[in-house]
């Protein structure tokens, strides 16, 4: 058959599969907002609902951070191990110090230890996305491999990417929490601070629905099942740590302008999303979010400068 009577065939042969495969897909897009709607969320409009804050339960977005704080940073040798969502995190330092007339120390991306004897951020991507166990791994290689025995404070962050319906939350966990144990027995003059996974928004279950109908669904990392299972592992690492060394980006993403948590559940599962008000896309910040999160992360490095 030549290439016309291809592109003519191909018509007719829609028409004709439409007849029986129209109503099938309507029923099955009808159907797929049923359960997506009884998750916990009306996502009819595609924006984010706030949740009364007895409906979820979770971490709060830090607290503001001073002047004070920031300069105390900039006296710290930190080292940060992350992937995409960091990079966003670290793009706000600069507008946070900024705000309060300071100037912001210097961010070098490397995966060696710092040369500098005083304040710096160190920061590189660490493991592969999807493979949350390698990025552990990774991160403990590095401290152990010099970082460690130049820094003050160091920290290391899954992304949002690493988790999904499925995944094995208690495991890498364990890995987490005992990772970090023999990184603080061996390392007692670094502060580690932990961290939360990041979030999706609630309208990437939108998008999700749209791909699945079109047959093109590529991934279960958006969506409500996606972050009830980052909950899951995000409220293990809040019970082990408390507010000590925590960052806890999930809560500071989730906590719209108004102070609201956007949240729901899924399956009796509790959980929240990234907030439309701070997202560049499904599982990234925008200019307001990064600074957001900055916020955030400077002052949980000046409470571990602290120690």
């Amino acid at each position: 058959m030549t290439n016309t009577e291809v592109e003519t065939a191909a018509p007719q042969t829609a028409r004709s599969r439409g007849g029986w495969r129209r109503p099938g897909r309507l029923i099955a897009v009808a159907a797929a907002a049923v359960v997506l709607a009884g998750s916990g969320f009306l996502i009819l409009n595609g924006k984010d609902e706030a949740v009364a804050t007895d409906e979820v339960t979770g971490g709060v977005a830090a607290k503001e951070v001073t002047a004070a704080d920031l300069t105390k940073v900039s006296q710290t040798r930190v080292f940060f191990g992350h992937q995409s969502v960091g990079y966003n995190v670290l793009d706000g330092v600069a507008a946070v110090y900024g705000a309060h007339s300071l100037t912001a120390p210097p961010v070098e991306e490397r995966r060696d230890a710092p040369t500098a004897t005083s304040g710096v951020v160190v920061h590189a991507t660490i493991g592969e996305n999807g493979k949350p166990l390698d990025k552990i791994k990774d991160f403990d290689a590095l401290i152990r491999g010099g970082v460690g025995a130049q820094v003050d404070v160091a920290m290391m962050k899954l992304c949002y990417i690493d988790i999904a319906p499925g995944t094995d939350v208690d495991a890498i966990f364990a890995a987490y929490r005992d990772t970090i144990a023999a990184l603080e027995r061996d390392f007692p003059k670094v502060t580690f601070v932990k961290t939360t996974v990041p979030l999706t928004t609630q309208t990437g279950r939108l998008s999700q629905l749209k791909q699945w109908v079109k047959g093109t669904a590529d991934s279960d990392l958006l969506g409500p099942a996606a972050n009830a299972t980052r909950e899951r592992l995000n409220q293990l690492i809040r019970k082990e740590y408390g507010d000590a060394h925590l960052f806890d980006v999930a809560a500071v993403e989730s906590t719209a302008p108004g102070g609201d948590r956007v949240g729901g559940t899924h399956g009796g599962q509790p959980y929240f999303t990234l907030a439309d008000a701070f997202a560049s896309d499904e599982g990234h910040l925008n200019g307001d979010g990064a600074q957001r999160a900055a916020t955030a992360w400077l002052a949980a490095v000046a409470q571990a400068s602290s120690k």
